[in-house]
């Protein structure tokens, strides 16, 4: 009989995109083999929800309006807290940073700050003034791992285009590989092989396949939670 009694996890993934002659490309990473969940899998960057991301001072640092958030993802409350957990997943696993005028040095400097320091990424936003580009993100979908994993989550997609000028550099611990793949160049290692996917990214890639840019993609695909007017 499966166990029925593994905690379902709050998480939050990002699919990255950027334009290639190809169509849309999307940042992917394979997980350390070594990994209880999903290890050697191919996935897109994310993690589960730290008690820190839904900090109310979040709101200073972001452009999301709190009930427009909780009404997108149907819930009561801290619903900014996928957001932040988002963009903060993508810097600690990829060195990609989605704050306003961020550089790749700061990225950098943000990644390493939060292997040192995995729950202190306000205070680093904090000291460097950080404003997050919340408002880049669209939700996708939402994914619940089934019954009989070692670990479940209950996991909300979402989109962002790719900020120019900031290359991946991944953490080497959770995720030892990176690289830019089209959904049909993804699936076409799954299907010969070569990668190994979990469901919710085979049918996240299914579903992205048929756009030719990224702008049309993020004009059809997801919801955009209503921001703060400044």
């Amino acid at each position: 009989m499966k166990n029925q009694s593994v905690p379902i996890q709050p998480a939050a993934t990002i699919v990255l995109l950027k334009d290639s002659d190809q169509g849309p490309q999307i940042l992917m990473q394979q997980r350390n083999p070594e990994a209880v969940f999903v290890g050697g899998a191919w996935v897109f960057p994310g993690g589960k929800l730290d008690p820190h991301d839904q900090d109310d001072g979040w709101l200073n640092f972001c452009d999301l309006e709190p009930e427009s958030a909780n009404r997108l993802l149907q819930l009561e409350a801290n619903a900014h807290a996928y957001w932040i957990a988002a963009i903060r997943e993508l810097v600690e696993e990829a060195g990609i940073l989605l704050a306003q005028g961020a550089s790749g040095e700061l990225a950098a400097s943000a990644q390493h700050f939060l292997q040192q320091s995995p729950s202190g990424f306000i205070d680093f936003c904090t000291r460097h003034q950080l404003h997050l580009q919340t408002g880049q993100l669209k939700y996708l979908s939402r994914w619940i791992t089934p019954p009989g994993n070692p670990k479940r989550y209950d996991t909300r997609f979402f989109l962002c285009p790719w900020p120019e000028g900031q290359e991946p550099r991944q953490d080497d611990h959770e995720a030892i590989n990176t690289g830019w793949f089209t959904p049909a160049e993804a699936l076409a290692h799954y299907e010969q092989g070569k990668w190994e996917l979990v469901l919710p990214t085979i049918m996240t890639l299914r579903h992205l396949a048929k756009y030719s840019s990224v702008r049309q993609l993020m004009a059809n695909e997801g919801q955009a939670a209503k921001g703060k007017t400044r």
